[in-house]
């Protein structure tokens, strides 16, 4: 950590116990305001990913395969508003946090740090005066905590950590969806965000999301065709999913000789020559992964229905245009001439 920021952590730190004895001098609990400080602490720790990644739950520390399943599962049952932000907190992270030595209950046997429980915490990127807490599970029960200002505002319980995540997502609604109409910003961040769960192979019909506000299903909102917004949904998932050239190298030439393509072995070296060939085999797999997402897309519920027939010039035209932008977002180089979109399959 570079002392800029250090500095600037350490004033946050600073800033969050003060504002943590204001409330208490102001007649608020000792432990409620002294617990929303920790969360907002565990908030901070993580501050730089969700900003660089709102509207979506970040894990504090992978350890075990089984977190990482859990994480997959909670992907798939939350949903969440734009312009927050959430973490959940594992129990290897939970074993490696300093933040409790000074707490008296540190060695309990009770302590979520001593045991295998997770924590999801959440609250608005640009305001932390209202934080939500699951507890999953907590001492005795699973649960959901709600602070605001130093105060515990609400509490929600339930027999198993599994009908917790089941209403999860509906009490952060309650409490966090955004006020008014939403701009258009926000409905492109929660569309991409819920769609984009699919790089880690969190898809099919249990995933939950609002169809109110996905462009996807409601493309008026952001003025665009079902056409337009379906090909910009693509191009925005595509990239994440072949998030380097090196993995979209791999995956290129696995998958011809395996098909024995007849396609030549594609460099990294022969793309940054821009050597036609090999442009052209990395060009033809983009084709086939935008097809396969397209297929997808086709099945969600209350999609809007787009004409994906090649005869007509529209289409043939987005489809060229989204697998070029796709080859530069990858590549980090504009697509070279005359290297063109060859369709995968017809229309």
């Amino acid at each position: 950590m570079d002392k800029q920021r250090q500095k600037s952590m350490q004033e946050s730190v600073k800033a969050i116990f003060k504002k943590a004895e204001d409330r208490e001098k102001a007649g608020g609990d000792q432990f409620v305001a002294g617990w929303q400080a920790v969360l907002e602490l565990m908030l901070l720790v993580m501050e730089k990913h969700l900003l660089e990644n709102p509207g979506q739950l970040l894990p504090m520390q992978i350890s075990k395969d089984d977190e990482w399943e859990f994480y997959l599962d909670v992907m798939e049952k939350i949903d969440l508003p734009p312009d927050t932000g959430a973490v959940l907190v594992t129990p290897g992270a939970f074993k490696e946090m300093s933040l409790f030595e000074t707490m008296e209950f540190e060695d309990s046997k009770l302590a979520r740090w001593n045991r295998n429980a997770y924590s999801i915490i959440l609250s608005n990127l640009s305001d932390r005066t209202l934080i939500l807490q699951a507890s999953l599970p907590g001492i005795e029960f699973a649960g959901i905590d709600i602070f605001k200002d130093g105060k515990h505002l609400a509490d929600y319980m339930y027999n198993t950590v599994e009908e917790c995540l089941e209403e999860l997502s509906e009490v952060i609604w309650l409490f966090f969806k955004p006020k008014g109409e939403w701009s258009k910003d926000q409905i492109i961040q929660y569309t991409e965000n819920w769609h984009g769960k699919t790089v880690y192979g969190v898809e099919g019909p249990d995933v939950k999301y609002h169809t109110d506000f996905s462009y996807l299903h409601h493309p008026e909102l952001i003025d665009m065709t079902p056409l337009d917004a379906v090909f910009k949904l693509v191009q925005a998932t595509v990239p994440k999913e072949i998030d380097s050239l090196e993995k979209a190298i791999e995956i290129t030439n696995e998958i011809n000789q395996e098909m024995d393509s007849g396609d030549p072995i594609i460099t990294e070296e022969g793309i940054l020559a821009d050597d036609r060939a090999h442009c052209q085999a990395l060009l033809d797999r983009i084709s086939v992964e935008i097809d396969m997402k397209l297929d997808m897309l086709s099945y969600l519920k209350d999609e809007k229905v787009f004409d994906r027939n090649i005869k007509y010039p529209n289409y043939r035209q987005i489809f060229d245009k989204t697998a070029k932008r796709i080859y530069e977002a990858i590549t980090g180089r504009d697509c070279p001439e005359p290297v063109k979109v060859i369709w995968s399959r017809p229309g």
